[in-house]
């Protein structure tokens, strides 16, 4: 029999404010080994809160795990939705990338796939992602002063959820590893229609914008140096064809 390998599980650290971390992993229901290539984030139900997914590619033989989809349930914990959203794919995973691929508002997913050996070549997955019913707004950020990309810049959006204010916090970079989303922050609402405050933080200029009442499900784009919100009409088409 060959010698049993002991593998890591997970980690997560949730910060306290203060500048300390408490490892909650088991809390929030993610301590199980997954041997992970790839990873990266996305609002799978464009809830606003951030979802995980885990491409398995370790590269030996003894090892074959599906790939994994993990989904937060209002930042408390996460569910294991590989299964029921079809994720489970035994290819092995590396490259991951959440993206609005067709341009309908909510997230698609791409994964490439295929292992490190050529008996463990694999096609690539595309998943279209259904559509949960629930608001959102694509942000392109444009900086003039900082780099164009605005990779570093910070969004926080202030928003009603039951009838209580929430802050919603993204920044702009590519996501995680193996694989990268689009610059373009894709940010779910859950029920809100409208986005109350929305700021916009650019770190080399230390410049903040701030804008009010801005409607949700549209595309816009924000430049560094401007005091105005431009709404623009990106084309949407189906994965497959035309719309």
């Amino acid at each position: 029999m060959g010698e049993a390998r002991a593998t890591e599980i997970p980690r997560l650290y949730l910060g306290n404010g203060q500048g300390g971390f408490q490892e909650v992993a088991a809390e929030y229901g993610i301590g199980q080994s997954t041997l992970p290539m790839g990873s990266n984030f996305g609002d799978l139900d464009n809830d606003g809160y951030l979802d995980y997914f885990l491409g398995t590619g370790y590269p030996g033989h003894e090892a074959l795990l599906p790939n994994v989809m993990y989904r937060s349930i209002e930042g408390e914990h996460f569910a294991n939705v590989t299964y029921a959203g079809g994720f489970g794919h035994l290819a092995k995973g590396h490259a991951v990338a959440f993206a609005d691929i067709d341009n309908d508002g909510d997230q698609d997913i791409f994964e490439q796939l295929g292992g490190f050996y050529p008996e463990d070549a694999y096609f690539n997955a595309l998943y279209e992602n259904p559509g949960f019913g629930k608001h959102w707004l694509a942000i392109k950020l444009v900086g003039t002063y900082s780099n164009r990309a605005a990779i570093g810049a910070r969004i926080r959006l202030v928003v009603q959820s039951g009838g209580h204010q929430r802050s919603i916090y993204r920044h702009i970079s590519s996501g995680s590893s193996f694989g990268a989303n689009p610059l373009r922050a894709e940010i779910g609402l859950g029920a809100a229609s409208s986005v109350d405050l929305l700021e916009v933080y650019w770190p080399v200029s230390d410049r903040r914008q701030v804008f009010r009442d801005v409607l949700a499900d549209r595309f816009i784009r924000i430049t560094e140096d401007s005091d105005r919100i431009e709404k623009i009409a990106p084309h949407s088409f189906e994965l497959g064809g035309e719309r």
